[in-house]
């Protein structure tokens, strides 16, 4: 869909694509997406992230709805 058809009111519907993978129950998950895969490890509050790319992240959900993230990449 191109320009011209968005001038007539034609909107296109994004198309979306993950498949997550439960390795270990509330462990360890494998996220397949668009880009590639991913590998986290630890539970839902505080994990740990790899990618396809070797890229890696800490995430750490404090309480009171403060996150904590650094993320480190290969470059």
């Amino acid at each position: 869909m191109g320009a011209a058809d968005r001038r007539r009111g034609e909107e296109t519907m994004p198309l979306y694509f993950r498949k997550r993978i439960t390795i270990v129950p509330g462990l360890v998950r494998l996220t397949f997406g668009p880009r590639g895969w991913s590998l986290t490890v630890g539970p839902r509050r505080a994990h740990i992230t790899l990618d396809r790319h070797g890229n890696r992240g800490a995430t750490a959900h404090l309480p009171g709805g403060l996150t904590w993230h650094r993320g480190r990449s290969r470059r």
